[in-house]
């Protein structure tokens, strides 16, 4: 939910040369097709006697000098010596831009102080395109900056603003304007031309297109997310939810992996069909929440958690299929499941160990002057991002999930059940040790003091012993701990003659354990240095005592009660590790 919808946004409309063209009400009416509330607006004539005093009120939150203090309490809530309790956004009355660009910058939750700006220079310089967005907190620091702008130079007072912020220890984010038209015209040739542009701008479709997120791999990049955004557009119209588009995918990976599980090809194949667009649907909750600027916690919690249920879901179908053709290929499932938390584990335990040790700096942007008065978009921006040969081969050797659900859907369209698992453990295997020579070969930059973050649910037993690990094996440790339990489990659920099938599923709900412990990290809502969820310890624990003692104490007779028990203990730990991560994903104060 946006920050804006409990108390709005306080606006003030800067005429800065007290004279040409103004847009207050296009730039009303764009705000509100964004969705902005608008709680209190003022124009403010910077070049008129007492201009900058007037602004100066105006970011403040407090009465101007011919403002009665009851109107001002009205309109903010607060005594005029107090915080206001919402931002303020600086908009120059003449601007000329699409209302996404608005919306972008003023009603994104994750935003705080912010500004408009062009693309990235060297030196982390930026274009100051003529908007800032000033959070309630920073509002008084910015309120005694304006005294000190110089009113003889309106065209650089917004720019000097975003500059002399940082050193009052405001730190101002830069925002892309994107695809989209911005203008500042100073005649009536240029307002003519930037106002063409942007009615012929389909800004709907650029939204939707650099609702994209960068970052992902091969197979996202230049196949799923070049159909998602047309279902994000579909999904968009009908109202959908993100966390609705989530349980959508979720719904169809299931259906996917109960129709592979039958063994037969047509149902396979139409699983496999099925498995595909459960994917692109997948990459659409994202799009959707992005594309609204709505995010929630939950929902961040529920596309992580189901993503890794989908992938076992489909791996232990694949094991079933191969029951019917009277192969066991339950030992393949096991290490497949085995293979890729180990691989996405290490691979998340290296990229937290390298950020703790060099936390990326703080931005602390340069501003310059627009090159043009006038900017035309040449296309859409799209946010994925673009390699080279070598970095996406790179990419793809870390094999990402949509490579892997990929060859869970080829293959089980035209290969057998054991084909495509051994491939699938073939690619997790290759990424692991690629992932292990890199870390021999690059590791000594991952030594440091700090007590290293654990991408794993080991518990407080292993953890403690995890926390004093350094380097390399600070990365690894917590990985192979995860494999281990797997291993363990495994091993012994054989040995005392349970059934594979249900092994395998104990196999799966422990590893979404450890991927739900990982991701709380990797999100912040744990610091990584104790357990958030069961732990490795205490799952051995009751696994040996519901589990393995009784099948070696028991009569040959108790298979049954074997079985029942890893079933049982399946369940236990599938609802206590999923309300203990839920509640810590809600719970967390960011």
């Amino acid at each position: 939910m946006s920050r804006l919808d409990a108390a709005g946004l306080d606006i003030v409309l800067l005429d800065l040369h007290g004279a040409g063209p103004s847009r207050r009400d296009a730039l009303r009416a764009a705000l509100t097709a964004q969705g902005v509330i608008v709680a209190d607006e003022q124009v403010v004539t910077v070049s008129s006697l007492g201009g900058t005093e007037a602004l100066a009120h105006a970011v403040a939150g407090r009465p101007g000098p011919h403002t009665p203090a009851s109107a001002e309490g009205e309109a903010h809530g607060v005594g005029s010596n107090a915080v206001p309790r919402r931002p303020v956004a600086l908009v120059p009355v003449d601007l000329v831009t699409n209302g996404t660009v608005l919306g972008a910058l003023l009603d994104d939750p994750r935003l705080n102080t912010a500004a408009l700006s062009g693309p990235a220079g060297p030196d982390d310089t930026f274009e100051f395109l003529d908007v800032i967005r000033i959070a309630a907190a920073d509002r008084p620091a910015a309120s005694g900056l304006v005294h000190e702008l110089d009113p003889a130079a309106p065209d650089r007072l917004l720019r000097e603003l975003a500059q002399r912020l940082p050193a009052a220890g405001v730190t101002v984010r830069p925002v892309p304007i994107g695809g989209y038209v911005w203008a500042r015209p100073t005649d009536a040739a240029e307002l003519e031309a930037a106002e063409q542009a942007l009615a012929q701008l389909p800004e709907r479709r650029v939204r939707l297109r650099e609702a994209a997120r960068g970052g992902d791999g091969f197979f996202s990049t230049f196949v799923l997310r070049k159909l998602s955004w047309r279902l994000t557009d579909r999904a968009e119209r009908l109202g959908l939810t993100p966390n609705q588009v989530t349980a959508v995918s979720f719904a169809l990976g299931l259906a996917a992996a109960a129709l592979i599980a039958t063994g037969d090809r047509l149902p396979a194949v139409i699983g496999a069909v099925v498995l595909q667009l459960c994917v692109v649907i997948d990459c659409v909750d994202g799009e959707l929440a992005r594309y609204r600027r709505r995010f929630s916690r939950f929902g961040a919690w529920l596309d992580a958690s189901t993503d890794r249920i989908k992938e076992f879901a489909v791996v232990f179908g694949l094991a079933l299929a191969g029951t019917q053709a009277d192969q066991d290929l339950w030992p393949l499932a096991a290490l497949a499941i085995g293979v890729q938390t180990f691989r996405s584990l290490a691979d998340l335990g290296w990229a937290l160990r390298r950020q703790q040790l060099d936390p990326a700096p703080a931005l602390r942007p340069v501003w310059t002057a627009p090159a043009a008065r006038v900017r035309l978009p040449q296309g859409w921006v799209s946010a994925t991002d673009t390699h080279g040969a070598a970095g996406w081969l790179k990419r793809i050797g870390h094999f990402p999930i949509a490579e892997r659900f990929l060859v869970l859907s080829v293959g089980a369209a035209l290969f057998t059940p054991r084909t495509t698992l051994i491939v699938l453990c073939a690619g997790g295997l290759a990424a692991a040790v690629y992932l292990i020579a890199a870390l021999a070969s690059r590791g000594r930059s991952l030594v440091g003091d700090q007590v290293p973050k654990i991408a794993a649910d080991t518990g407080p037993w292993f953890g403690a012993v995890l926390q004093r690990l350094r380097g390399r094996s600070a990365v690894i440790a917590p990985a192979l701990v995860a494999v281990a339990e797997l291993a363990v489990l495994y091993l012994l659920s054989t040995a005392v003659q349970a059934q594979h099938g249900a092994a395998v599923m104990l196999l799966a709900v422990v590893a979404v354990a450890h991927y739900l412990q990982a991701y709380g990290v990797r999100e912040g809502v744990d610091d990584g240095t104790r357990p958030l969820l069961i732990g490795a310890d205490l799952r051995l624990a009751a696994f040996g005592v519901l589990v393995f003692l009784p099948g070696l104490l028991l009569p040959v007779e108790a298979e049954d009660w074997v079985t029942g028990g890893l079933w049982a203990l399946t369940a236990v730990v599938a609802v206590t590790s999923a309300g203990a991560s839920l509640k810590s994903w809600i719970g967390v104060t960011r």
